[in-house]
């Protein structure tokens, strides 16, 4: 036992997200992070799940067994229940170990801001992001590609993957205490009636 992934990529799928991370984030920050590591990155992408599979018990397991998080932050991202939790759950990581305080600032979760910024929670605005607003085009990488922004998206990425290595290197020893966070039951999805029998 102990971790299975470098870096848990947490993300929305609404508000051009998915296809940002899927055709540029993630393509760039794996290349650019592998030339700052002495081993191919361990990336953990839910896209990346096999058929079948549990999904909710996946992600906690990835999320459980990732050394850190790269959170890419847009008001969507705070509106989803299970993006809310993977980021608690780390936010509770920090707490055990005593992160993100005046002895050790340092915090395991890195984020990127995709979209706005202004409508994210106060615990979101009291940590710093890296801002990505100007490359947020979710176009198809051969077009953003060969955009002349695209040079500066990378060499963004670039100075992201340097810190993202560095924390994996600090990474606390793993722990099988550490718990996830659940996202709460929305019991407006919970069709009207009665509760089946059990």
């Amino acid at each position: 036992m102990g971790y299975e992934y470098d870096v848990f990529l947490s993300y929305t799928r609404r508000g051009g997200g998915e296809m940002w991370v899927r055709e540029h984030f993630h393509r760039a920050l794996k290349d650019w992070l592998g030339n700052e590591m002495g081993f191919d990155p361990r990336i953990f992408v839910d896209w990346g799940q096999e058929t079948g599979v549990a999904w909710p018990e996946n992600l906690e397991r990835a999320l459980l067994r990732s050394k850190v998080m790269v959170a890419v932050f847009s008001p969507p991202y705070f509106r989803s229940p299970w993006c809310r939790a993977e980021w608690e759950s780390m936010l509770e990581r920090h707490r055990v170990l005593g992160y993100g305080t005046a002895d050790q600032p340092r915090q395991l979760v890195l984020p990127v801001r995709y979209a706005d910024g202004r409508h994210y929670p106060p615990e979101a605005h009291a940590t710093q992001q890296r801002d990505f607003t100007s490359w947020n085009l979710p176009l198809a990488y051969e077009v953003y590609s060969r955009s002349a922004n695209y040079e500066h998206f990378l060499t963004a990425v670039q100075e992201l993957a340097k810190e993202v290595a560095e924390r994996i290197e600090e990474a606390p020893p793993w722990d099988p205490a550490w718990q996830v966070v659940r996202p709460p039951l929305d019991l407006t999805t919970v069709p009207p009636g009665p509760l089946p029998r059990l």
